[in-house]
């Protein structure tokens, strides 16, 4: 179990406003509905990469759930379900990124990296 303030840091930090916001649109502008299971989970997973709070994938799923109150993999498989149903995803963040990207290139540990690398420098985003 997490210390408990390191728990909290990591729950203040995810209930930052601004980087909620941030990381929401970011989902949005990639096909990820917000109302989809797993959307909430995403969100949170761009946070803590994108203010590099977290070392690894496994790490992320492991506080979030924390978090959440639920397991890593149910973690996991919430964000690959998001990802999954997103409209258009391959296209919106290969044109995001400026990589061509391909429908089996789309998982997510990819997502969660490019768009958490956006999160930290906004600049990197064609659209900024």
């Amino acid at each position: 179990m997490e210390n408990k303030n390191v728990l909290s840091e990591y729950t203040a930090v995810l209930a930052d406003p601004s980087f909620r916001l941030t990381a929401e649109k970011l989902t949005m502008k990639c096909g990820v509905r917000s109302d989809l299971k797993g959307s909430k989970c995403l969100v949170d997973a761009i946070i803590l990469y994108g203010t590099e709070l977290c070392s690894g994938f496994c790490e992320i799923y492991r506080i979030i759930g924390e978090v959440r109150h639920i397991k890593p993999k149910s973690v996991m498989r919430e964000i690959s379900y998001a990802i999954s149903q997103a409209f258009g995803i391959v296209d919106r963040l290969s044109n995001i990124v400026d990589v061509t990207l391909t429908q089996n290139d789309i998982h997510s540990g990819l997502v969660i990296a490019y768009l958490g690398k956006i999160f930290k420098h906004p600049d990197l985003a064609l659209y900024a």
